[in-house]
């Protein structure tokens, strides 16, 4: 399957990567990034930030 170039290097990126330098990355763009649930808009809570839940990326979220 072929993927765009945009598309390919955000692959490259994630599979070159480690863990701490994808979190450091969500961190870096944590104030473009908005979640919404058909009713609200949600930004990253910016008093706890994104942090590691285990092996996964926790995100945590406000309405405010």
């Amino acid at each position: 399957m072929e993927y765009t170039e945009d598309f390919q290097k955000a692959m490259d990126f994630y599979r070159e990567s480690s863990p701490k330098q994808r979190q450091h990355f969500l961190s870096l763009i944590s104030d473009t990034l908005t979640f919404w649930d058909g009713a609200y808009e949600y930004r990253v809570d910016e008093e706890v930030g994104i942090g590691f839940n285990g092996i996964y990326h926790q995100v945590n979220i406000t309405n405010e």
